[in-house]
């Protein structure tokens, strides 16, 4: 059986730029990315949207539109990381991220949530009349940066974040996007490292956890940036799980359904 595949594409200012990149791979759906808020630029990238949008459906291609929240730091790489299992677990077994047309500041998110996930990301190697693109030699391939995976203490440990699921599926409902998933937006946070102690406690049906075992948990998860702490006062800590670490998160419950 012919795998599929799943072309996930920024949307940047200059439409034929980015449709030289896309037609230089073989694909069964495309999904353009947009701002959801409004940014420097963001009235040109709907217009270049707009000209990709006509011209892929005319095509005939399967072609969507999502939008992400780019104003939020970091979380871009949930968003993406959701929306790569989203597909994954669609069928489309390849998925390949093309920022050739994005602006920096907004690929640097998509290129940590392609390193998460050990995604397929790409840029165009133009060919170039002055400083106007008018073809391309091929896409070249990004090295990632291994970023390895959570364990399952941690995990367990995350989990405690999150309202209670009795189906690890349910985070990467096809009709939902990460805004609109009760279980990714309604998330737990804790006052206290004693509050976060008696979470995992609840979690382990009554089984007593140390202090200590808490901070060492935080310590390691802080280290991949996986938590949100704010240290209001001695011995107490807002601590709340990152975005960056929603995405560790996903990337091990989707290990789970496979």
């Amino acid at each position: 059986m012919t795998e599929k595949t799943c072309q996930i594409v920024l949307v940047g200012h200059n439409p034929e730029k980015l449709i030289l990149s896309i037609d230089k791979e073989i694909f069964d759906k495309l999904i353009f990315i947009t701002e959801k808020e409004s940014l420097p630029g963001s009235t040109k990238a709907l217009e270049t949207l707009d000209v990709l949008l006509s011209t892929y459906k005319t095509r005939k291609m399967l072609v969507e539109n999502k939008t992400f929240s780019f104003t939020v730091e970091t979380k871009p790489v949930a968003e993406l990381t959701h929306l790569i299992y989203q597909q994954k677990l669609k069928g489309f077994q390849n998925v390949i991220v093309n920022i050739s047309g994005g602006l920096r500041y907004l690929d640097i998110w998509l290129y940590l949530a392609s390193s998460i996930t050990n995604t397929r990301i790409i840029h165009g190697d133009f060919i170039y009349d002055g400083e106007v693109e008018v073809g391309i030699y091929k896409n070249d391939d990004l090295k990632t940066v291994s970023r390895g995976e959570i364990t399952d203490k941690q995990f367990e440990f995350l989990n405690i974040f999150f309202n209670s699921y009795n189906d690890p599926s349910k985070f990467f409902k096809s009709n939902l996007s990460f805004d609109e998933n009760p279980l990714l937006t309604r998330r737990i946070e804790y006052q206290s490292i004693e509050q976060l102690r008696l979470g995992l406690n609840k979690l382990r049906d009554g089984e007593d956890i140390t202090r200590g075992a808490i901070n060492g948990f935080i310590s390691k998860l802080n280290r991949i940036a996986a938590l949100d702490i704010n240290d209001e006062k001695q011995n107490k800590k807002r601590v709340a799980i990152s975005y960056i670490g929603i995405a560790f998160f996903l990337k091990k419950l989707k290990l789970m359904l496979n």
